[in-house]
C-alpha cells in the first residue's frame, strides 16, 4: 500500500518540495495568463493571483478543450501577489513580503497538476479555491464528507462530459472545502486550504483520469469513449444535505437510491480507500439517522415542503431496502450491517404495513381513481410523480418484491432466520398475485396502476414492464411476449429514435389521471416531460430485460444509440433554443427538462455486460 511518504517520493514535485531561492526567473508581465496544455490537460492561471482563468481536461487525451467551465470571477485582487514562471510552472509571493517562499505554486505535468502551498513567519494566506459554472458543466467532488463542507482526501473531481481528476493531499490533516449552491448562478465550489503554522508544506495533486469497468474490449473502442469518461455520471454529492442526489445543488430522491447503490455494486475504486460504496453507505446513514428524502412525508427545501402528499411514496422504503441490502451483499460489512439492521427492518415493517388487505401487494394511500386528483394537488406513489399512480402501483410493487428478497438475504446472513422467512414470504405472496393484478389481457402488457375502484391504468408504460421483468417477477414466456408487444406499439406510434431515450408511456396520459395540470409538466401535452417524453431515465430496465429474454437484436439496437448519445453529451446541459435542457425532449429532440444533469440517465451504463456478450 502507498504511504503519504512514498505519495510524495513518486509525484514529479521532488524540484519544489523546497522553496530553492532563484529557481525562478522574473518575467515581463505581459499582461497574459500562463498557459498550459497537453494531450490531456489545458489550463490557464491569472498572472496576478492565484487562481485559474482556463481549467479543462480530456481524461481521453484527445485535446477536447471546449468547455471551460470556470464560473467567471470578477473580484479585484488589488494587487497582493506577483508572480514568476517557467514554462510549466507559476509561482505567487506576496508583494509585501519577502520572495524567497511562494506562498502558492502551481506545477504542470502531462496528465497532472501539482498545487503546492508554503508558510513562513507571519504569513497569513488565503484559500485557493476553484469554482464552476454549473450552468456550464454539473461537476462534483465525490467523496467522504463531514459535516461542515469538508471532504477528506483522496477524492475526486467529476466533470461530466470531460472526465475525472483524483485528488490528494500529502499532509493527513488536510480536507478539501466542497460546496454547492442553486442560484440564479448555481456553483460548485472547491477550496485548497492554504499553509499555516500548523501544516507549512502542502502539496495537492490533481490527477487526469477515466474511472470505468476494466473491460479489453472497451479500452481502445471510440463508440464507448462517452461511457468512459461518463460512467461515474450517477453519483453527484450534494454537499449541504451531504448526501447523493439528483446532482450536487438538487433534491436528494429517497425514492432512486437504489439505482446508485446498482451502480456502485460495478464501479471500479474511485480513488485508493474510496469506492462507490462508500458514497452509498454515507447517504444511507444519513437516512437512517432520520434524513427526509423527495417522497417522504414532510421533506422540504429552502424552508418549503415540496414532497405534497400525506403519505410517503410507495416507492421509498424498497429503495432503500435495496441499496442498503445491496451495501451489505456487496461490502460484507457485518458491522454495519448489526448496528443499522433494525433500522433497515423498520423500514420493511412501514413497507409491508401497507398492503392493508394482506393480499401481498402493498398500497399508496391515495385511491388513483381518474379525476381524484383534481380537487387537491398532491403527488401520486411513485417517481412519475406527475401522473396518477395511486393504489396498488405495479412499478412500487416491483421494488417491494426487490426489497423483500434481498432483505431475506441479509437476514439470513446476520442469522436473523425468522425474518428471513418473513420477507421470503412476503415476496412469494407478493409475486404470486403480481401478475393477475396488474396484466393487461387488452393490451398485451403490464399496467401501471390498480386503483381502489378496481380500474387498471395502462398507458403502455415501458419502464414498469422492464422492471418487472428485470427482477424476475415475470416468467420467461409471459415476459417475451409483453416485450414483442411493447416493441411493436412503439413502431405502431412512430418512437424510433432511440438517442433519445425512451418514452415512459407510449399513449397520451388522459386528463383524467395526470396530477400535475400544468402543460409544463405535460398535463395535455403529449411527449413532454413525464406524459411520453423521452429520457434515458429507466431505459436500463428496458435494455435489462430484452438481454434476459435473449432479444439481444433489439437490445443492442437501444443500448448503442445511447452510447451515441453519452459521446455527444444528449443529456447534459441546456439547449440554445427554449433555454430548456437535456435531461428530458420530446420525440422530435426539443427539450423539456429542467433539472440540466439528472442522475438517473446514466444508468443504462450498466447495460454494458448484456451488450459485450452478444459480441
Amino acid at each position: 500500500m502507498a504511504t503519504r511518504r512514498t505519495f510524495i517520493q513518486q509525484s514529479a514535485f521532488g524540484a519544489i518540495a523546497v522553496g530553492i531561492p532563484g529557481q525562478f526567473s522574473f518575467l515581463a508581465d505581459d499582461g497574459k495568463d500562463f498557459s498550459f496544455e497537453s494531450s490531456y490537460l489545458k489550463m490557464q492561471l491569472r498572472r496576478d493571483r492565484p487562481e485559474f482563468s482556463f481549467f479543462s481536461t480530456d481524461s481521453l487525451g484527445f485535446k477536447q478543450f471546449s468547455v471551460n467551465p470556470l464560473f467567471k470571477n470578477v473580484e479585484n485582487s488589488e494587487g497582493q501577489y506577483e508572480s514568476r514562471v517557467r514554462s510549466k510552472s507559476i509561482a505567487y509571493f506576496l508583494k509585501t513580503k519577502k520572495k524567497h517562499v511562494p506562498v502558492w505554486e502551481c506545477k504542470m505535468h502531462d496528465k497532472s497538476f501539482i498545487i503546492q502551498t508554503r508558510w513562513k513567519n507571519g504569513l497569513k494566506v488565503s484559500p485557493f479555491e476553484i469554482i464552476f459554472s454549473q450552468k456550464i458543466n454539473h461537476c462534483t467532488v465525490l467523496g467522504n464528507l463531514r459535516s461542515d463542507k469538508q471532504i477528506n482526501f483522496p477524492c475526486v473531481l467529476h466533470l461530466p462530459g470531460m472526465g475525472t481528476f483524483r485528488i490528494y493531499c500529502n499532509d493527513p490533516g488536510i480536507t478539501l472545502f466542497y460546496d454547492a449552491e442553486l442560484t440564479k448562478k448555481p456553483y460548485i465550489k472547491i477550496g485548497l486550504a492554504a499553509a499555516d503554522s500548523n501544516h507549512q508544506d502542502i502539496t495537492y495533486r490533481f490527477e487526469s483520469v477515466t474511472i470505468f469497468p476494466d473491460i479489453n474490449k472497451v479500452k481502445n473502442d471510440n463508440t464507448f469513449n462517452g461511457f468512459k469518461k461518463n460512467y461515474i455520471n450517477i453519483f453527484q454529492l450534494n454537499p449541504r444535505f451531504r448526501t447523493l442526489a439528483n446532482n450536487s445543488t438538487s433534491d436528494a430522491c429517497a425514492f432512486t437510491f437504489f439505482m446508485y447503490a446498482e451502480m456502485a455494486r460495478k464501479t471500479p475504486p474511485l480513488a485508493e480507500g474510496l469506492s462507490a460504496m462508500d458514497l452509498i453507505r454515507n447517504t444511507l446513514d444519513q437516512y437512517l439517522n432520520g434524513m427526509l428524502g423527495y417522497g417522504m412525508v414532510g421533506y422540504g427545501k429552502d424552508g418549503k415542503i415540496s414532497w405534497q402528499s400525506a403519505y410517503n411514496s410507495s416507492d421509498s422504503f424498497p429503495s432503500l431496502i435495496m441499496a442498503a441490502c445491496y451495501y451489505i451483499i456487496d461490502t460484507k460489512d457485518l458491522e454495519w450491517a448489526n448496528k443499522n439492521y433494525q433500522g433497515i427492518a423498520a423500514w420493511a415493517s412501514k413497507m409491508m404495513a401497507t398492503d392493508t388487505n394482506n393480499d401481498g401487494i402493498i398500497e399508496y394511500g391515495y385511491s388513483g381513481n381518474s379525476d381524484s386528483w383534481i380537487k387537491d394537488f398532491k403527488r401520486p406513489a411513485n417517481w412519475w410523480d406527475t401522473i396518477g399512480f395511486g393504489h396498488d402501483d405495479a412499478y412500487s410493487n416491483a421494488l417491494a418484491y426487490r426489497a423483500c428478497t434481498l432483505l431475506s438475504q441479509v437476514a439470513a446472513i446476520l442469522n436473523n432466520l425468522g425474518d428471513s422467512h418473513n420477507y421470503e414470504a412476503f415476496a412469494k405472496k407478493l409475486k404470486s398475485n403480481y401478475f393477475s393484478r396488474f396484466f393487461n389481457p387488452d393490451t398485451g402488457v403490464l399496467g401501471g396502476w390498480r386503483s381502489a375502484d378496481g380500474e387498471l391504468h395502462d398507458y403502455y408504460f415501458t419502464f414498469v414492464n422492464g422492471v418487472a421483468i428485470s427482477y424476475g417477477l415475470i416468467e420467461d414466456p409471459e415476459a417475451k411476449s409483453i416485450m414483442l408487444r411493447l416493441l411493436d406499439k412503439m413502431k405502431e406510434v412512430g418512437f424510433t429514435n432511440f438517442k433519445l431515450g425512451l418514452p415512459g408511456n407510449l399513449i397520451p396520459i388522459a386528463d383524467k389521471d395526470y396530477t400535475d395540470r400544468n402543460t409544463r409538466w405535460g398535463y395535455q401535452n403529449f411527449q413532454v416531460y413525464e406524459n411520453g417524453g423521452a429520457s434515458g431515465c429507466y431505459v436500463y430496465f428496458t435494455i435489462q430485460a430484452l438481454y434476459k429474454l435473449k432479444m439481444e437484436k433489439e437490445a443492442n439496437e437501444i443500448f448503442l444509440a445511447l452510447m451515441e448519445s453519452y459521446n455527444e453529451g444528449g443529456f447534459d446541459g441546456y439547449c440554445s433554443n427554449n433555454n430548456m435542457t437535456k435531461d428530458w425532449k420530446n420525440w422530435k429532440g426539443e427539450c423539456w427538462g429542467y433539472e440540466g444533469f439528472l442522475v438517473d440517465n446514466y444508468l443504462p451504463m450498466l447495460s454494458i455486460p448484456g451488450y459485450l456478450e452478444t459480441l
